[in-house]
């Protein structure tokens, strides 16, 4: 029987003045066949800004360059 791994993960910000962090985006690695392959996935996955977003989220393009997106 194969071994799968899959990292799940949510990407959070906090603004100045705010107290809390709040939820920006998400996603998941899919299935793996080991560790280091999933972490390759969301390394990409963040790096390209394609994670999912819900209603009310900012896009990930929009992340770096306006503090107010």
């Amino acid at each position: 029987m194969a071994t799968d791994y899959r990292i799940d993960f949510t990407i959070t910000r906090r603004r100045d003045g705010e107290d809390d962090f709040t939820d920006v985006g998400f996603g998941s690695s899919g299935a793996n066949d080991d560790v280091d392959a999933a972490l390759y996935e969301v390394q990409s996955i963040v790096q390209n800004r394609v994670w999912e977003t819900e209603a009310g989220m900012p896009c990930p393009d929009d992340l770096d360059g306006d503090p107010d997106a």
